[in-house]
């Protein structure tokens, strides 16, 4: 049995290499191209190079208000470089979107990594290394970030992504609730202390305003706002427990924390609290808290979230947090910019990269649109609505963005907010894998199957649609069976030797 079940694995791991080299293969640049920049750049009309910038945003929504940012920037892009840009920019099928494009060899030069696009895209391998390139056009990147912060995005010692400025420390297993209806009832948020009392409030709440779902989030999980399902673990196939305090590797699938956490969940379905199906769910959080039909969200907090998601909701709303503002894993690496392996340019993409992470006047038209259309400023310093208006379709997107510490800061949050937040990531709790990726490429065929029994059971699971009696068993019967403790022994050693490194 040990021996067909190695035969099994090397045949598809041979079959999985096969099929990363046709990809490579089929890319516009040899890897040694890819490192020096040298294939020839693609030209315009007007005789400059073009490049393919991608990333998620939900003002894709609004393509006149996009088409308007995209526009400015292009012309300081040309201004600069003497660079034109083209962006590609979605939110609902991201991932899919890339992987396509990736797929089709077609021009992509500058991306946004989501979720763990780095990690998937590495194993794959259609990033370009950054070393060389950084050293040589991006100095502008060092300076705005710092050297520890790149050096988490490395992968066996060599670097595939730059980090964004945001907060990479998070307030966890938090919700945002609508102020009036806590004001309607009377409750403070002071007396909001514990996940009991949430859960007498949510009940308060079903009474008296039967027509409005209680409790809802963005995105596939309900329990996005809790550390040991947080996606920087290289989904949660091997957790460091205790936000990230304990040395050992475990299988959050089997510990009390991740159960409690599904019973929770399913009991408040159970109770109506919860009422979306997922995959029927069309309309954003903020779309329904807006026009009153929802009462609360999982919510990670930061500083200014309160402000955050009352802009996006364009309702007043407060934070309450029952868990610790904690840094887990490596969130440095968890959400990236990088550049493919299908770039014209890999020199002329990083000197763009560059551009994006040094200049204030981008980066507040990529986090706030344009002034005079989508805000002022204010006599203070703060910007704000122009007169007339009270929504702005960028705002809350500056987090994904190269750097959000050079912009502007929205009225209702001090104006030290980005130094409150760079403070707020130094001071909160760092797990012991702080500047850790693993590397699954030793059990690639094993990642990418447990990768897919997980994101098929995640929606259910995690949102309270199937007794976790049930789900959470059948669930863990796949994954055994799909040698998830073999996946976990390879990122215990990856890590009891990154420590050692160390030391």
């Amino acid at each position: 049995m040990q021996k067909d079940r190695k035969k099994i694995k090397a045949a598809a791991l041979a079959l999985f290499l096969l099929l990363s080299l046709l990809l490579c293969s089929g890319c516009k640049q040899t890897a040694k191209e890819v490192e020096t920049g040298s294939a020839d750049a693609a030209e315009t009309d007007s005789g400059r190079t073009k490049l393919v910038v991608s990333y998620p945003t939900s003002a894709a929504s609004y393509p006149e208000d996009q088409e308007m940012v995209e526009n400015a920037v292009k012309e300081i892009v040309r201004q600069k470089l003497d660079i034109d840009v083209e962006f590609i920019v979605d939110l609902s099928d991201y991932e899919e979107t890339i992987n396509t494009l990736m797929a089709g060899q077609q021009q992509l030069d500058v991306i946004y990594c989501a979720d763990n696009m780095m990690t998937e895209m590495y194993m794959n391998h259609q990033l370009c290394p950054l070393d060389d390139l950084l050293e040589t056009y991006g100095q502008g990147i060092l300076d705005a970030v710092g050297t520890d912060m790149i050096n988490a995005c490395r992968i066996n010692g060599k670097l595939y992504g730059l980090p964004n400025n945001r907060d990479y420390a998070v307030g966890w297993d938090g919700y945002i609730l609508r102020k009036d209806i806590l004001d309607k009832y009377g409750i403070k948020k002071e007396d909001i202390t514990s996940i009991e009392k949430l859960e007498e409030v949510f009940s308060l709440v079903k009474r008296h305003e039967p027509d409005m779902e209680i409790l809802d989030c963005d995105g596939s999980s309900l329990l996005g706002n809790q550390y040991f399902v947080d996606n920087v673990n290289n989904l949660p196939f091997g957790v460091h427990m205790d936000y990230g305090r304990d040395e050992k590797v475990s299988n959050v699938f089997k510990t009390e924390e991740y159960k409690e956490a599904l019973e929770r969940i399913y009991r408040w379905r159970q109770l109506g609290y919860i009422k979306r199906d997922w995959q029927g769910m069309t309309s954003s959080t903020d779309y329904r808290m807006n026009t009153g039909k929802l009462f609360a969200y999982a919510c990670r907090g930061k500083p200014g979230i309160e402000q955050q998601e009352k802009l996006s909701c364009g309702t007043e709303v407060v934070f309450v947090q029952f868990g610790k503002n904690a840094v887990i894993g490596n969130p440095m690496a968890a959400m990236p910019w990088a550049i493919t392996k299908n770039t014209i340019s890999a020199e002329k993409s990083m000197q763009l990269l560059n551009l994006l992470y040094t200049d204030a006047d981008i980066m507040n038209l990529l986090s706030y649109g344009i002034e005079g259309v989508h805000y002022i400023k204010t006599e203070d310093g703060h910007i704000t609505f122009p007169e007339g208006k009270d929504r702005n379709p960028f705002v809350g997107e500056a987090w994904r963005m190269p750097n959000q510490f050079i912009t502007y800061v929205w009225e209702g949050c001090p104006l030290t907010l980005w130094d409150d937040m760079r403070r707020y990531n130094e001071e909160s709790l760092h797990g012991c894998d702080f500047g850790f990726n693993f590397d699954p490429s030793s059990v690639s065929t094993e990642y990418l199957e447990l990768e897919r029994i997980y994101k098929k059971y995640q929606p259910i699971l995690e949102n309270g649609l199937v007794d976790p009696k049930e789900g959470l068993e059948q669930m863990n019967r796949e994954l055994d069976a799909n040698f998830i403790d073999e996946v976990i022994e390879e990122k215990q050693r990856q890590y009891d030797a990154f420590k050692a490194s160390k030391r």
